[in-house]
Formats: structure tokens, sequence, C-alpha cells
């Protein structure tokens, strides 16, 4: 190529760059990052930022997606707990306030602590585990809107409990309207102090819980 037909692609490069500046020396264009046909950096920005901005909104709509759904679990649970969801089986009578299901290895002369239990508008049975063994010690049935106080031995325990309305016996416990939650914290009974529950929700109520979606085992 001559001097004169690079001297015109020069020109012509020039004239298709608009403000481009050419660096003879070096070879190269200067001054433009993107040619006209790619319309920019900031058409770039828009064609390639589509995936990005849907995620954004995923994201910023999330958290109200999870008070969403930490709002509704407990109220699934005051639906079930009410007898608000369909319950076709026939229903048995319910164990008088008091009774116990007791671990036969747990011996009377033992159960120096106490445990007492106040309902609410349910049906309930309360139940006792070894933390480390899993091991059941002892349930109390307890009726709706009544209170009790039974001996228990003294130990550390992992508190459970059963709420419902219509009761199908110690292994279907309430049906579809059994709704089994975990006592958060560890129970302590000792000889000179018991301890126990109150089932009447309170928003500055102090003992926390967890649903157990597995449900109560049978007794």
């Amino acid at each position: 190529m001559g001097l004169d037909d690079r001297d015109y692609m020069r020109a012509r490069y020039r004239a298709r760059a608009k403000g481009t500046r050419w660096n003879d020396r070096n070879g190269r264009v200067e001054g433009a990052w993107f040619d006209p046909v790619n319309r920019g950096q900031d058409y770039q920005q828009r064609r390639f930022g589509g995936a990005h901005t849907q995620r954004s909104s995923l994201l910023r709509w999330l958290p109200f997606g999870l008070s969403v759904l930490l709002a509704a679990i407990p109220a699934y649970h005051a639906l079930k707990r009410d007898g608000w969801l369909p319950d076709l089986r026939p229903e048995l009578p319910f164990p008088e306030t008091g009774a116990v299901t007791v671990n036969a290895q747990v011996h009377a002369e033992n159960a120096t602590s106490r445990l007492i239990v106040v309902t609410a508008d349910a049906n309930a049975v309360v139940q006792l585990f070894d933390p480390r063994s899993g091991r059941h010690v002892i349930s109390v049935y307890v009726r709706k809107n009544d209170r009790t106080t039974i001996p228990v031995p003294p130990a550390t325990y992992r508190m459970k409990v059963a709420e419902g309305q219509r009761w199908h016996g110690p292994t279907a416990f309430f049906g579809s309207s059994t709704t089994y939650e975990t006592v958060v914290p560890l129970m302590v009974f000792t000889r000179q102090r018991g301890n126990g529950i109150d089932l009447h929700r309170r928003v500055d109520g102090t003992l926390p819980t967890r649903p157990n979606w597995r449900g109560p085992d049978s007794l």
C-alpha cells in the first residue's frame, strides 16, 4: 500500500470515528472505547444489566417475603390448634387433667420436684425428655382452660407441647389439629424449685418455642 493509500485510509477512519484521535507513533486509536456500532458504554450497561436488575429486585423483596412467612407460621398453628382444619375422624375422650404417661424407668419415689401447666383454649399434652438421649420421661394431659401440678424427678429436661381440640388417642394425638412445639430453653427442675409453662400466648412471653414439624411420637 502506497503513502497516498495510507493517507486515504487514515482520513477515512478519522471521518468515521469523528472525535477519535489517531496516535501515529503507536499505531492505535485513542479517545474512543466503543465503535459507534456498539452505541457506547451506556448501551452496553443496559444490554447486560438486565439480569443484575432482576436479581436486585428479588433481593429487595426477600425481607418482605421472609416477614410474611414468619407471620404465617404462627397463624397457621393457631388455626390448627383452635380446630379450624377439617377433622373427620371419630373423637375419643381426652384424659382427665393431671393424668400422666410415665417411662417405666421412672419411679414415683424419685419425683420430688413439680411441673406446673396452665392451658389456654386447647387441650394439651406436655412432655419432658432427656435432652441428651431424647428418652421420653413423662407426659401430662391437661384439658383446655385448666391447670395442674404434678410431681416429676429433679433434672434438666427438654420440654415439648402438643395441643389441639379433638383427641384421637396416644398415637394420632389431635389429628389434623395437632400442633407440636419445642420449648427453646432447657427446663431445670430441682428439689427446692419446680418449673412449668403457661400456654396463653403473649407478646411479652418469656418462654419461646419453635415448631416441631415432625409431630409427636406415639406414647
